[in-house]
């Protein structure tokens, strides 16, 4: 009897057990940000991860971004309560909080325990665009001095071979291979030519490498491909400087600068990811090669106008 006893408190155990892992596992499944998740966010979830895809491009971590996210829909919140609903560890959680307030993204009342509010939405983009500003000014400032600093230490490389050495150099993004762009325009002498599609154009419009060109003493010349109907901002340029070829060549997108050197897109504006990625060499081989190419199709291209 004692026995039998004895196994039924042992079962009853187990149960009792297994109904506690299976709430702890459920309530650990729920989370702001889960696919599975049951909170009211839950149908604006895809905006809440684009939200904090954007709060990162400022600075933020993914985990601050939903610290701040959370303060910000659910107001004033303790760690700990954030902890559980973030399920972040406690130890980090403080540390979050901390770095917001620091960034003055988060307020802390004077409460025990402390609670911890976001700040409005527009308040916080306004803070961060200071800090980045003042961040860059800062840098700025900083440009002359290091640059004589880097002045006063000698040179101590030896040259031993008279001849060119050719360079190259990979760009992964927009802004890097814009900023190339620009350098290579300000280098310019002689002629400066262009081929790619309406969508590479258009990013290098909008990125006011056409207004650099202008400012040029370079000749410009463009090969559009394809082009199935002209944009207005090329009407801008000089009827003479601009060709279109019908051809399948949308992923194709080159500079030459001079016959000197060269930036050839591997990723162009027309890729499916829309993520740019460029390659620059100063080579005069691939500079022959291209200008080469870029002349051919300059020949059998049209006017677009």
């Amino acid at each position: 009897m004692i026995q039998a006893f004895s196994e039924k408190i042992f079962a009853g155990s187990l149960i009792c057990l297994f109904r506690i892992k299976s709430s702890l596992e459920k309530e650990k499944a729920i989370t702001l940000f889960d696919n599975d998740s049951e909170t009211e966010l839950y149908k604006h979830k895809l905006t809440l991860e684009k939200i904090k895809k954007e709060l990162t491009n400022f600075g933020l971590t993914a985990n601050q971004s939903k610290v701040f996210i959370y303060l910000g829909k659910y107001g004033s919140k303790t760690a700990a309560e954030i902890s559980k609903a973030l399920q972040t560890p406690r130890t980090e959680t403080y540390h979050l909080v901390n770095s917001l307030q620091n960034m003055g993204l988060v307020t802390a009342e004077l409460s025990h325990p402390t609670k911890y509010t976001a700040t409005e939405m527009k308040q916080a983009i306004e803070t961060l665009v200071k800090q980045e500003q003042t961040r860059i000014n800062s840098l700025a400032k900083k440009e002359e001095s290091l640059s004589e600093m880097w002045k006063q230490v000698p040179f101590f490389a030896v040259e031993t071979d008279e001849s060119k050495s050719e360079k190259m150099q990979l760009l992964h993004g927009t802004s890097p291979i814009i900023n190339k762009i620009k350098e290579m325009i300000t280098s310019s002498v002689e002629d400066f030519k262009i081929f790619g599609s309406v969508s590479d154009l258009q990013r290098f419009y909008h990125s006011d490498i056409f207004d650099n060109l202008k400012e040029s003493s370079a000749e410009l010349k463009l090969i559009v491909s394809p082009l199935t109907k002209a944009p207005e901002f090329l009407s801008e340029i000089d009827q003479k400087s601009v060709r279109s070829v019908p051809s399948d060549s949308e992923n194709k997108c080159f500079l030459i600068n001079d016959k000197k050197e060269v930036l050839l897109f591997m990723r162009n504006a027309n890729h499916p990811t829309r993520q740019t990625f460029a390659w620059w060499s100063d080579s005069e081989t691939l500079a022959d090669l291209m200008n080469y190419l870029f002349d051919l199709s300059w020949e059998k291209g049209d006017q677009i106008y």
